[in-house]
């Protein structure tokens, strides 16, 4: 049994030296081949950029030509009749010369050439029709034409670029320079590389194998071989695919021309709808393979026995990591719990001093206008003792059918202190923190009443703007009248120096001024006072918190502080800033409630 189960392991052994074995050579040919194709693509790219930057050099050597002609005022006369063609062919004649582009020339609106570069030789441009060259029809709208394609006249290929011709900001014509690039294609074929340039159809133009030109990368669709007949871009070309096959293995960036296969890249070029394409042969990649392949076959009985030992090193290394970060995570855990409780701990204290904070704010607001308040009571109690005098006079005399009108004043005027107990209860309760649809017209007035007696007593005018509609925003009632009456007050106490009445005319100096907008989905409530405004070091600093400009013992500086924060929470905005007339003007903007706009 012993001896059985010994063989038994041996031979589970030794096939699974095997697969690793296998798995081993597998391994270091994949990863022999993806380095070799790694490095075949970097120098690629590199060939790329270089090819690149050859085709662009020939391209930009010319491409200003069409540009400075277009200019040039003889040339403008002879495309409207109005020049003489002899001078504008010796003008293309020469700068053409010093250019040495193939060809240089100038066709009317129609298309018809009336001047070139080549007018003295058999194949001159002079007199030919060019309208149905795309070069002519981009160029004539407005756009510089980029073309290439074989010459109807001459029967040899090259780059078409044109440029409009205008005058008095009419187009009048179109000026076009051919560009033979046959030199540059011959460097790349003296070079043994594999490289060529496609259009936007996909046809080899450019190309160092001289069998591939006019080739295609891919078949035409009969709409496409329609508009490059009707171009007559490649004339006497059969345009025939060279039935390109990628990924032949399945393994991206390989393709299969023929019996041939290839490493690919490709590269865009800027400004055109032409493509760079550079090939590399694998064949450079499969003797790399090879000589891999045979070296790590003599080499797999080692390498089994240290990928084992490495494989169990690394199970108890990613045994001991496993368990370290367990630990930390979950000390990372309980740590992020604590702050979070923490943090909510101290929101809910920061909430709990704000609400303190405002509900202080309210009952000092309250003791400051108690005077007011006072005289306001004060009065309507003299008029009801006077009725009550009377009264007791009427019954004395016995005439009780007077004692109507007076009970009716006395009523009155208990409903008139009502009223201002009324507000002072509502404006000194405490808030409960839950937001609601707010009307801020009701607000301001119930805090406009509220300091109606202050604002007597001061001499102040409010006024407020006409504003049709109801502003309905998602707030607290409590705390939004408390900003409102922070700001009034502020208002107040910055006037404080100014009399009340301007003896000469009569005219009240002390006014704040109330103004209501509303936007698609904001409501803007600015409040504005005729005082001396704000310093520009003040304006800052206003909204920080104990920072005051009054006086010690008239103010800790928290009501505009407080303010900031209950506009923020509400989702809004509040600013300060001096109005160009004079005075402050506070602005606060709350987001008007969905459905209530107007």
């Amino acid at each position: 049994m012993f001896y059985w189960l010994s063989t038994y392991s041996r031979a589970s052994l030794s096939f699974a030296g095997i697969v690793i074995a296998g798995l081993v050579v597998w391994l270091a040919v994949n990863s022999t081949e993806t380095l070799a194709i790694s490095q075949l693509q970097q120098t690629s790219q590199a060939r790329l950029a270089l090819y690149e930057s050859t085709l662009r050099a020939a391209v930009d050597r010319y491409r200003y030509l069409p540009y400075v002609v277009a200019r040039n005022h003889e040339i403008v006369n002879v495309v409207t009749g109005n020049g003489t063609v002899d001078i504008a062919n010796q003008y293309l004649q020469k700068v053409n010369g010093r250019s040495g582009a193939a060809a240089l020339y100038v066709m009317d609106r129609t298309g018809k050439t009336v001047a070139a570069s080549n007018w003295g030789t058999p194949d001159s441009f002079v007199g030919q029709d060019y309208s149905f060259r795309p070069y002519f029809t981009e160029a004539f709208a407005g756009q510089e034409g980029f073309f290439y394609g074989i010459g109807v006249t001459t029967g040899r290929s090259g780059l078409f670029i044109s440029h409009p011709i205008s005058k008095s900001g009419e187009i009048v014509g179109v000026v076009a320079v051919k560009i033979e690039l046959d030199e540059l294609e011959r460097n790349w074929q003296d070079g043994g590389e594999t490289v060529f340039v496609s259009d936007a159809d996909g046809v080899i133009m450019l190309t160092s194998r001289g069998d591939w030109k006019y080739r295609t990368i891919r078949p035409l669709t009969e709409t496409d071989r329609e508009r490059i007949l009707r171009n007559r871009q490649y004339s006497g070309q059969e345009l025939r695919s060279l039935n390109i096959a990628e990924n032949p293995s399945g393994e991206d960036g390989l393709l299969e021309i023929g019996n041939e296969r290839f490493l690919f890249d490709i590269k865009p070029i800027s400004g055109s709808e032409w493509n760079l394409f550079y090939l590399t042969p694998m064949d450079y990649v499969a003797e790399r393979r090879t000589s891999v392949m045979l070296i790590t076959l003599i080499g797999s009985g080692l390498i089994i026995l240290i990928v084992l030992f490495l494989r169990e090193r690394e199970l108890k290394l990613a045994s001991q990591r496993k368990s370290m970060e367990f630990a930390r995570i979950q000390a990372l855990n309980t740590r992020l719990e604590q702050e979070i409780t923490e943090r909510r701990k101290t929101e809910a204290e920061l909430r709990g001093t704000q609400d303190e904070l405002v509900q202080a704010g309210k009952l000092a607001a309250l003791g400051q206008m108690s005077a007011a308040i006072a005289h306001e009571i004060n009065q309507p109690i003299a008029a009801i003792r006077t009725f009550c005098a009377s009264a007791r006079l009427m019954l004395e005399r016995g005439k009780p059918e007077n004692l109507g009108t007076n009970i009716e004043q006395i009523s009155a005027l208990t409903e008139r202190m009502g009223s201002i107990t009324g507000q002072l209860k509502t404006f000194s309760r405490k808030s409960t923190g839950v937001l609601e649809p707010v009307n801020i017209r009701a607000a301001l007035d119930n805090v406009i009443q509220l300091l109606s007696s202050q604002l007597h007593n001061e001499g102040c005018v409010l006024e407020q703007s006409a504003f049709d509609g109801d502003l309905i925003v998602h707030a607290d009632l409590v705390r939004i009248e408390q900003v409102f009456v922070n700001i009034i007050r502020n208002a107040l106490d910055a006037m404080a120096e100014i009399p009340g009445t301007d003896n000469a005319n009569g005219k009240t100096e002390k006014r704040i001024i109330v103004d209501l907008t509303q936007t698609r989905d904001k409501a803007t409530i600015r409040i504005s006072d005729t005082g001396p405004g704000i310093g520009e070091e003040s304006l800052a600093l206003l909204f920080d918190p104990f920072f005051t400009t009054k006086d010690p013992g008239q103010g800790v500086g928290l009501g505009l502080s407080v303010s900031y924060g209950i506009v923020r929470d509400f989702g809004g905005t509040i600013r300060a800033y001096n109005r160009a007339g004079g005075g402050a003007c506070f602005e606060i903007q709350l987001p008007l409630m969905r459905g209530t706009q107007t």
